[in-house]
């Protein structure tokens, strides 16, 4: 016959659990922000044009310019971006349009 002392799980294995389940619900919490953010965030316009030797993607938000992806014929496509809305781009470490964030002063309408 079992004793309920022999069933009872070990007080020692319920921190981890415990530990583990307040963590999962601290990520969760914190992610779901972020989420939503990332789904808020504005949808560029994109325009398209050839100019010389080279293909460039003009990114604008709420008619503000922010970003150029300049594509030389046979060389490695770059960005540049306007980060402060002073009208100044520079060159970007950004490889893709995916890694593009609309900065906060082009949401401004």
């Amino acid at each position: 016959m079992r004793t309920t002392a022999s069933i009872a799980p070990h007080p020692t294995l319920r921190l981890p659990t415990l530990l583990a389940s307040a963590l999962l619900l601290v990520i969760t919490a914190l992610g779901a922000p972020l989420a939503v953010a990332e789904s808020d965030a504005p949808k560029p316009q994109v325009t398209s044009r050839q100019q010389d030797d080279r293909q460039l993607h003009e990114y604008r938000v709420n008619g503000h310019l922010y970003a150029i992806e300049i594509i030389p014929k046979g060389g490695t496509p770059f960005f540049l971006l306007d980060s402060d809305g002073n009208g100044n781009f520079t060159r970007s470490s950004v490889s893709q349009a995916s890694q593009l964030k609309v900065p906060g002063w082009a949401r401004k309408k």
